[in-house]
């Protein structure tokens, strides 16, 4: 992680405010949505297993059948 500047809550009126690079701050943005659309997929995944859409399998060679 790069730098990081700290705005004081004084001079922002009650907010404390941080400053970061832009690529850092993007890099951020994109692993945040990676982590949302993998909990969408994990939730969409539990919905399934429970209305019973989905199959239990021992080893890979029974997607074949």
């Amino acid at each position: 992680m790069g730098y990081a500047i700290t705005i004081p809550k004084r001079l922002t009126m009650g907010e404390e405010l941080i400053v970061i690079p832009r690529k850092e701050y993007e890099t951020l943005q994109k692993h945040l949505a990676e982590v949302q659309d993998a909990l969408i997929k994990i939730q969409r995944g539990e919905e399934e297993l429970h209305k019973g859409k989905t199959r239990m399998i021992k080893s890979l060679a029974e997607l074949q059948k």
